[in-house]
């Protein structure tokens, strides 16, 4: 740089209505184009034969480093898929600009210089302040969602939850039927509800699309086909153990009472006024939980038992003359082995150690 130069080219600038110090004019000529190329124009009408480039060089005039803005459209349309970190940088990046382009139009209008500069330092100024708003916006959303997330987290962990459930066992089994022993419609059709819920497992709710026909089916062969309420397997088929099976059949007498007053195509539970209408699920609930809460108040260890406590006992009793916990639940239908994991009991001391004895029997030794 040719200090003597730039002081030339100072005076000349100055000659023409420019009062900054000489020091504001090296920065005005390094961020104004218009501005350098009037000070060029001015130097070479005093002799100066080299072009532009040269004389930038020889008067040390140096381009500023701008940060380069994200103009991308999806800023402006709201649609970014920045992450919250680089939202935040972008946001930055566009602070320090704004700051710069003031300081620059600062300049600018102090020496009444380039007015032309300064309309097109507004208009970006605008396009940067609308740029923020969406950066800042799109922040407050990340924000917002932040919030909810750990909201929904605390409430979920705070939720009421219900008492645990005790399972149905042989006990409680004989005395549900022996509190509901009325040989009419109605105590029938809970007898036959609870047997069925008993011995297969299902929910309370797949009952309600059982036809006669599949009744038979069960009698006769030993399984019932289930739609299913959840996910799992549709049409799922639910086979009786040897237990099941003589459930089954001490029950031989409702099942005919049954069968007498309906044809195959007919549902199961229906009320007596409407025998072609599938129940509503409140009602076969109510009859059932109606007499588990008499039966639970007259047993010493008054259980928590309701209509879900048959499907509870079920996979406890499988997975316990089974011990395999794949095979439960595909016999129960559930998608997902946790699911399956979250009903089972925990063994008793006496249930352990019978296991660990057949474990080490001799004749479970492999030879």
């Amino acid at each position: 740089m040719n200090e003597q130069a730039l002081q030339d080219a100072y005076t000349l600038f100055t000659s023409k209505g420019y009062n900054g110090t000489i020091e504001e004019f090296k920065v005005l000529i390094e961020t104004d184009d218009n501005a350098l190329q009037d000070s060029f124009t001015l130097f070479k009408s005093k002799g100066y034969n080299q072009d532009i480039e040269s004389y930038k060089t020889l008067i040390g005039v140096k381009k500023k480093d701008i940060p380069e803005i994200n103009t991308d459209s999806s800023l402006l349309d709201g649609s970014s898929d920045l992450s919250e970190e680089e939202l935040l940088q972008n946001s930055l990046d566009l602070d320090k600009t704004k700051q710069q382009l003031k300081a620059t139009e600062g300049l600018i209008r102090e020496t009444g210089f380039s007015p032309d500069l300064s309309i097109k330092q507004d208009s970006l100024n605008k396009e940067l302040n609308q740029q923020l708003e969406i950066v800042m916006s799109e922040l407050d959303v990340i924000k917002k969602e932040r919030e909810e997330k750990v909201a929904r987290r605390e409430k979920w962990s705070n939720r009421k939850r219900l008492s645990k459930r005790d399972p149905i066992n042989s006990e409680i089994y004989n005395q549900l039927m022996k509190e509901n022993q009325s040989p009419s419609y109605i105590p029938t059709r809970t007898r036959i509800a609870i047997c069925l819920l008993t011995v297969t497992g299902i929910r309370i709710g797949e009952l309600l699309p059982l036809k006669v026909g599949q009744l038979e089916t069960l009698l006769k062969e030993g399984w019932i086909a289930i739609d299913r309420l959840k996910k799992g397997p549709a049409n799922h088929k639910a086979f009786l153990t040897s237990e099941g099976k003589k459930i089954v059949k001490a029950r031989k007498r409702d099942f005919e009472f049954l069968f007498s007053m309906k044809g195959k195509d007919s549902y199961v539970f229906t009320s007596d006024r409407k025998p072609y209408q599938m129940l509503r699920r409140e009602t076969i609930t109510m009859d059932v939980n109606k007499v588990m809460h008499a039966v639970s108040k007259g047993l010493p260890s008054k259980p928590n038992i309701t209509s879900h406590s048959f499907r509870i006992g079920y996979i406890t009793n499988l997975w316990r003359d089974t011990s395999d916990i794949e095979f439960v639940r595909q016999a129960i239908g559930h998608s997902k082995i946790d699911t399956t994991s979250k009903y089972i009991e925990n063994l008793s001391e006496e249930e352990r150690k019978s296991r660990m004895d057949l474990i080490n029997e001799p004749s479970n030794k492999k030879t």
